[in-house]
C-alpha cells in the first residue's frame, strides 16, 4: 500500500460523506453529504456555527473517526477501509494535529513535547530534540524550551502544539478551533504564524474555526451549515433526513421491528 501523498494529485478527496450520531433512537446527521476536493499547499478553513459539522469532518479526515458511508481519501489512500491502527500509523508519519486545549503532557517541557512525537516515528532521539529545537525557534520559543506548561500562557502553549505537530513533518496539519482559547491579541498572533508557516514550508492547513480572524486568513473557505458544504451564491440542495441519511441498522430493535410493521401496513 502507497503511504506516499503526490504532490500533483489532491490531498483530500471527499465523495458523499455521512456521519450521524444518536441519542437513543434519535438520530443527528452531523454530516450530510459532503463533498470536498482539498489541494496540497492549501490553507483551508471550515467555518459555519456551533453544530455545523466542522470538528466532526475535521476528525474523519484525521482518521479518528470513521463515517457511516461514503469516500475519504487522504494522500490518495482510502481512509474509511483502514483499521484503527492503520489510520494511527499514518497519522503518525503524514498527519500533524493542534487541539483546541493544546493537548501538552505536562509533566514535559516544551522541548520534551515537541521531542516525543518526533521519537514515536523511531528516530533516534539526539535528532529528535535537535527538530524541536528548530522547531521552537521557528514558533518564537527557543528561550521558553525547558519550561513546562504550566509555566507558560495560552498562546505559548499553543505554539507549542504547533510546533509540535509539525515536528512530525507532515504533509497536513489538522488545527481544532486553534484561537478558542486565546485572547484577541493572541489568537491573530498565532494565524499570522500559521499562514506564514503554511507560506514558507508548503504544509496543508485545513483549521475548523468561527474566529473572524481565521476565517479572514482563509486561502479557502469552506462553509458548512447543517453538516452540509454551502457554496456562496448557490442554492443548496437539501439535505436528506435523518431516517435516510443515517443507517437504520443503529436503530434500536425496538424501532427497527415498529418500522417494519408500519411497512407492512402500509402495503
Amino acid at each position: 500500500m502507497n503511504d506516499v501523498c503526490l504532490e500533483r494529485e489532491p490531498i483530500i478527496e471527499i465523495v458523499d460523506l455521512y456521519k450521524c450520531y444518536w441519542v437513543g433512537n434519535v438520530a443527528f446527521p452531523a454530516l450530510n453529504g459532503i463533498d470536498l476536493t482539498i489541494g496540497r499547499g492549501e490553507f483551508a478553513v471550515l467555518a459555519g456555527r456551533s453544530g455545523s459539522g466542522k470538528t466532526t469532518l475535521l476528525n474523519i479526515i484525521g482518521g479518528l473517526e470513521v463515517p457511516d458511508r461514503g469516500l475519504v481519501k487522504v494522500c490518495q489512500q482510502d481512509f474509511v477501509q483502514r483499521s484503527r491502527d492503520e489510520r494511527a500509523l499514518f497519522r503518525l508519519y503524514h498527519i500533524g494535529f493542534v487541539f483546541q486545549a493544546y493537548n501538552l503532557i505536562r509533566v514535559l517541557s516544551a522541548r520534551e513535547n515537541v521531542a516525543f512525537v518526533c521519537q514515536l516515528q523511531g528516530l533516534e532521539r539526539r535528532k529528535c530534540f535537535e527538530n524541536a529545537d528548530r522547531w521552537l525557534a521557528e514558533v518564537g520559543l527557543g528561550e521558553f524550551a525547558q519550561r513546562r506548561p504550566d509555566q507558560l500562557s495560552g498562546g505559548q502553549q499553543q505554539r507549542i502544539a504547533v510546533s509540535r505537530a509539525l515536528a512530525l513533518n507532515p504533509d497536513i496539519v489538522l488545527a481544532d478551533e486553534p484561537t478558542a482559547n486565546l485572547d484577541t491579541t493572541n489568537g491573530k498572533s498565532l494565524v499570522t504564524l500559521m499562514t506564514r508557516l503554511n507560506a514558507d514550508f508548503g504544509t496543508t492547513f485545513i483549521i475548523s474555526s468561527h474566529d473572524p480572524d481565521v476565517i479572514d486568513s482563509a486561502g479557502r473557505l469552506v462553509l458548512l451549515t447543517d453538516g452540509r458544504v454551502v457554496q456562496a451564491g448557490a442554492q443548496p440542495t437539501p439535505p436528506l433526513p435523518p431516517e435516510a441519511a443515517c443507517p437504520p441498522e443503529k436503530l434500536s430493535l425496538k424501532t427497527r421491528l415498529l418500522r417494519t410493521f408500519a411497512s407492512d401496513q402500509s402495503e
